[in-house]
């Protein structure tokens, strides 16, 4: 196993072992994301979304990645799904794994407990640039455009009943403070969360307990006193499906 990998590996749990610090102190807070630590420049990631307008879903959606040119060396996604009209069967690699060398990539669906309040779908997602003690390097760790960082693979084939016009959103979640971030190339700085846009699903919830949380992640995941704590850096886009038999306003562009 690489240096690499190893440093992102071990940033992930470091970060993750601050917060459980933290919360044993601070007790329950708003999960709000406060801005004012946010890193210079950004990053964007965004879920596609889709209009079905003859209620018969099967297709593929992709979770895209806007870098601006700065390196990225690794990322760890969870999404989510909480409609009856909508499965996620498969999250595959996306585009910056498949054409710019990268060396690993897992995917797997998280066990929820319904009673919990939980989606009734969770995702998660990893990948490295770098995994092997090897000297190549990855292709094209800085990116220009939107590149697609994993594919989920949805349907509603599993509906029996005629599915009536509604929305089905996807949407980013936390669970703990090292869900849905990116690494640096040298595996050495984590990006988190600055804010989160939602855009199909009018009632998203206004979070009390630090997590679980769809609001992005909450203060207590960066300790001020850290010499290299992780940044906020990223925006994250929600996206999912609207059913309708009449076509409306909503894009299927993931880039809006």
């Amino acid at each position: 196993m690489s240096i690499r990998m190893i440093l992102i590996g071990v940033g992930l749990v470091l970060v993750g072992l601050a917060v459980s610090a933290q919360e044993d102190s601070s007790g329950v807070d708003s999960a709000t994301v406060i801005d004012s630590t946010a890193a210079p420049g950004r990053f964007i990631v965004r879920c596609q979304r889709l209009l079905v307008d003859d209620m018969q879903l099967q297709d593929t959606l992709e979770v895209t990645l806007e870098s601006f040119g700065r390196p990225i060396g690794g990322f760890d996604l969870k999404i989510a799904a909480d409609s009856r009209y909508l499965a996620i069967l498969d999250v595959l690699p996306g585009e910056i794994y498949d054409s710019c060398g990268w060396e690993y990539f897992r995917a797997f669906q998280v066990a929820t407990l319904p009673e919990d309040g939980r989606p009734s779908m969770v995702w998660k997602a990893v990948a490295l640039s770098k995994a092997s003690p090897d000297t190549t390097e990855p292709e094209c760790l800085t990116l220009e455009g939107q590149k697609s960082m994993i594919r989920l693979v949805v349907s509603s084939a599993h509906v029996s009943e005629p599915i009536p016009d509604t929305v089905a959103p996807l949407f980013f979640y936390w669970e703990t403070c090292s869900d849905n971030v990116l690494s640096d190339d040298k595996g050495t700085s984590l990006m988190m969360s600055t804010q989160v846009f939602d855009y199909l699903d009018r009632q998203m919830p206004a979070d009390r307990a630090l997590f679980p949380t769809r609001l992005g992640a909450p203060r207590q995941c960066i300790d001020p006193s850290r010499p290299n704590r992780p940044k906020r850096a990223v925006e994250f886009h929600n996206g999912g499906i609207e059913f309708r038999y009449e076509p409306g306003p909503i894009s299927t562009d993931s880039a809006q």
